[in-house]
């Protein structure tokens, strides 16, 4: 590459020098050097003429304004104001003219109909969801260790196996601590016959004893002697089921169920008690729990399901009053006993279902309310699993103003990894009756959230809103919107309040009937009325 630039670099050269020396250049370098010589003679004629011209009336109009006749402008001066106000007078004239022909294109496109999408607003059921992302936290992790030293002889288990507690995983090699307990055995054998023997001789003393043919003394020192052969049966006792606890932890078994990972030691190798990493993890899968994080002002919505129920006393109390009302006055206010938390929610797959007279009959405690827990994938278009709010934590983290919040999945299926990313969905709410209108439809600007509503005369208008909660592709009108409206929801870039419309295909069914505006339904056009 270096080569091949000093090459043309040289060619370049070489070109140069030949159309210097060539009799044309010299020819073309003087008529330019004297038409430009000309040029600037001209220019400079013109300047100092137009200069001379203006300076007298600049000069008698600078005095006239300061009432100064003393005031001068000198030539440089002069010439500086003539230019800058030359300047301004063509930048004016420019501003003019580009102004008036973007007024013009822009006059000309809001006379134009914006073809748009429109969507009726209706009633419908909001769900009001609290959404959040999430980590599954395995509810149970084991790191196992050895606890006594060896060559790792055998594994009996394959990596990513569901394993079962106290199923046999590995094995270290049992050789040393078989002889030790061999050992530990002989040892105690022979002391409980050193034990047996001199028991045996302590008889024949007390005999001895009796018939007045020993010494007090001899007698005294067998019996101590007796006394610790039995310490020395006790101790390898102990030293037995000790060989014995070293040769149980010589085999390894799993302490719970769940996966077992990759495997960090191979056979062969040594392990010792005091390894960092262990020999392998294992994960709890089922259940399974997914914590979470939630702003600090959704704590009320959590609170009133999260409450402790009343102390036994008190609904013992409340039992016996409850028991002289009538049971039709029972059914006919369910929600008071809901409301002193004396119902019970249950939840299964496709309904949670409140009963007050359960936890009256049984005179027990009420349970805690259930809130359904939903866990989807990272994009939210698969349901992963169904759980419930399991705990809140304590306290509030003041580094991002959240607190956490653990939900419990039974995981049947395996849906849920350990450290998986999930987006949750908590159930706090059913919004029944409301009035609802597609997302796209809502507005932000200077007038802050608002709609385009559509007119009976193909026109808009603009339209404040105060919004609700959102569920999916609804989100629920709080104020601004009645049921019946037709709000525009495609097409929006180039509306404004009053302008001119025409609806597109996709919403003619929905403008072919009775329209409504402000709470008051109108008349069709004849032109709306045709499908």
């Amino acid at each position: 590459m270096k080569n091949l630039i000093k090459k043309l670099g040289l060619a370049i050269r070489e070109l140069c020098l030949k159309f210097q020396k060539s009799p044309l250049w010299s020819k073309i370098f003087f008529i330019v050097k004297n038409k430009s010589l000309l040029a600037y003679q001209k220019i400079r004629t013109a300047n100092q003429k137009m200069v001379e011209h203006s300076q007298h009336r600049l000069e008698n109009l600078i005095q006239r304004v300061s009432r100064n006749k003393e005031l001068t402008l000198s030539f440089k001066a002069t010439q500086i104001v003539l230019y800058v106000g030359v300047y301004i007078v063509l930048s004016a004239l420019w501003h003019f003219i580009g102004g008036f022909l973007e007024d013009s294109k822009a006059r000309d496109a809001r006379m134009r109909p914006v073809s748009v999408v429109t969507a009726p607003v209706k009633l419908g059921e909001i769900t009001v969801i609290q959404t959040a992302l999430g980590t599954v936290t395995p509810r149970n992790t084991v790191t196992v260790h050895s606890q006594v030293s060896g060559i790792l002889s055998k594994v009996f288990f394959k990596e990513g196996d569901l394993v079962q507690a106290g199923q046999l995983l590995a094995q270290i090699d049992p050789r040393p601590f078989e002889a030790s307990l061999k050992q530990a055995e002989g040892t105690l054998s022979k002391d409980k016959a050193l034990l047996s023997n001199a028991e045996l001789d302590l008889k024949r003393y007390d005999t001895l004893l009796k018939q007045d043919s020993i010494s007090h003394q001899v007698y005294a020192t067998q019996k101590a002697l007796v006394q610790q052969y039995k310490g020395n049966v006790l101790t390898d006792e102990g030293l037995v089921s000790g060989a014995k606890l070293q040769l149980e932890f010589a085999h390894i078994t799993s302490p719970i169920n769940g996966r077992i990972g990759l495997r960090l030691v191979d056979p062969g190798n040594l392990v010792q008690p005091n390894d960092t990493n262990g020999l392998f993890v294992i994960t709890q899968l089922q259940p399974t729990t997914v914590l979470f994080s939630v702003p600090q002002d959704v704590i009320p919505s959590f609170k009133k399901f999260l409450q402790e129920p009343p102390p036994p006393e008190i609904i013992s109390k409340s039992n016996d009053e409850e028991s002289k009302v009538d049971g039709s006055a029972l059914d006919a206010k369910p929600t008071e006993f809901a409301k002193h938390g004396r119902s019970r929610k249950q939840h299964d797959t496709t309904s949670t279902e409140i009963t007050a007279k359960t936890a009256i009959s049984n005179n027990s405690a009420p349970e805690k309310m259930v809130i359904p827990v939903e866990s989807w994938n990272s994009d939210n278009k698969k349901k992963l699993a169904t759980g419930f709010l399991e705990s809140i934590d304590n306290q509030i983290d003041i580094t991002t103003g959240t607190v956490k919040l653990r939900g419990i999945f039974a995981n049947e299926e395996m849906t849920l990894f350990p450290n998986q990313f999930v987006n949750i969905r908590v159930v706090l709410d059913i919004l029944s009756n409301v009035v609802v209108i597609p997302v796209p439809a809502v507005q932000r600007g200077t007038p802050g959230t608002f709609v385009y509503r559509l007119n009976v005369n193909n026109t808009v208008s603009v339209v404040p809103v105060k919004l609700g909660p959102v569920d999916g592709d609804n989100v629920q009108v709080v104020e601004g919107l009645a049921a019946g409206n037709i709000v525009v929801v495609d097409g929006t870039d180039k509306l404004r309040n009053g302008a001119k419309v025409i609806v597109g295909q996709a919403s003619a069914p929905a403008n072919a009937k009775g329209r409504w505006r402000d709470g008051q339904k109108q008349k069709p056009s004849d032109t709306q009325a045709k499908p």
